[in-house]
């Protein structure tokens, strides 16, 4: 539980630096529209209000989003679900069957075969993708998931905070066949 207060916490904080650059400049443009006044400066500070409101809101959703996705899977959510770079290890997921998996998933894209096995998966519906690679080790039986993201996945924007970790939990799913 604390794993996931941490994990709240983190979310709010990168929710509200990431909605300071837009604050500010609806401040100034209402500064510069208005012009300097008691009655301007009292209708901008609903902004920042509004943006430190809605933070801990946004937060306790992506944390519930996050905590779903991961349920049943075995992989720990803690604060660390919003780097951009995940790892998880499977055990009884032999590599053919990892070709198999990814080769037929609707997410997965560019799969190229091989040990590791390289492929494109796309947590959303849009056009963002993570990029994963698949490593067998035949002496211990043990598949090891490693996901970074994408070019395009911009895990700055609070839309997409844990998407390389929602992508992770999505390809563990995949594989594991549930």
């Amino acid at each position: 539980m604390a794993h996931r207060r941490r994990l709240f916490l983190r979310l709010s904080l990168k929710t509200f630096t990431g909605a300071v650059p837009m604050t500010v400049t609806l401040c100034v443009i209402s500064f510069v529209q208005d012009g300097l006044s008691w009655s301007t400066l009292r209708d901008t500070t609903g902004i920042p209000l509004a943006s430190a409101a809605l933070s801990p809101l946004w937060a306790a959703w992506r944390t519930r989003s996050l905590v779903r996705a991961a349920r049943g899977l075995d992989i720990p959510v803690s604060e660390n679900a919003l780097d951009r770079t995940q790892t998880h290890i499977l055990t009884g997921v032999p590599l053919p069957l990892v070709r198999a998996e990814l080769g037929a998933a609707r997410r997965a894209s560019g799969v190229r075969g091989g040990n590791p096995v390289d492929f494109s998966w796309r947590p959303f519906r849009g056009r963002t993708y993570a990029d994963g690679s698949v490593t067998y080790d035949e002496t211990s039986g043990e598949t090891r998931v490693e996901v970074h993201a994408g070019k395009r996945l911009g895990t700055d924007t609070p839309l997409f905070q844990g998407a390389v970790f929602l992508a992770l939990c999505q390809i563990v799913r995949t594989l594991e066949g549930r």
